[in-house]
């Protein structure tokens, strides 16, 4: 199974001016070093609780349809599917609406079921492109505040690692808020 980001989203959790007053930031010279920073503490949220902050699509590359087609999301909330796509024997695409996958929400677990027929057409695999994530100001407030956390100590380590290595650290404040979001698997 792989897992396909469609793109970035239309807009970030955790807004430049909010993540400014949280640092405690007054001038403008460090913006862009400010939301790379925010872009990268989304982005190990995100990792680390497998939840997406900010609405956007994925494309979900299955290599074999289970028998009984239920495939478990990889990431949560899952909002809507878009398409499903079944690959033949021969390796022809084929197809399906959105009506021949459901979303499903049983014991923790997002999966999407997709019909027989799509099961029976997927001899070769199958894509299915969904949307997930909250939509704009709906994210949890633990995962933007420890979003913050992370922003903010990295920010205070700026000069001892370049921002292409934030965030250096996720502080123990920021690890406590993500805990009850993050997915044991046993």
């Amino acid at each position: 199974m792989t897992l396909i980001d469609l793109g970035p989203p239309a807009s970030e959790p955790v807004t430049l001016a909010d993540l400014k007053t949280w640092c405690r930031i007054e001038r403008d010279d460090e913006d862009a070093l400010v939301v790379s920073l925010g872009k990268a503490a989304r982005e190990t949220v995100e990792a680390l609780t497998r939840t997406i902050l900010s609405r956007r699509g994925f494309r979900l590359v299955v290599d074999e349809a289970p028998a009984d087609g239920w495939i478990e999301v990889p990431r949560v909330p899952v909002r809507s599917v878009g398409a499903v796509t079944a690959y033949d024997a021969a390796g022809t695409p084929h197809a399906f609406g959105a009506s021949h996958a459901v979303i499903e929400r049983a014991l923790g677990i997002e999966a999407v079921r997709v019909s027989p027929d799509v099961v029976a057409a997927a001899a070769n695999g199958l894509e299915i492109e969904f949307e997930a994530g909250f939509d704009a100001g709906a994210a949890p407030e633990g995962l933007k505040l420890a979003l913050r956390r992370i922003v903010s100590a990295s920010y205070e380590v700026r000069a001892a690692l370049p921002a292409s290595q934030q965030p250096a650290i996720v502080p123990q404040a920021a690890e406590v808020l993500l805990a009850p979001y993050r997915r044991v698997r046993l």
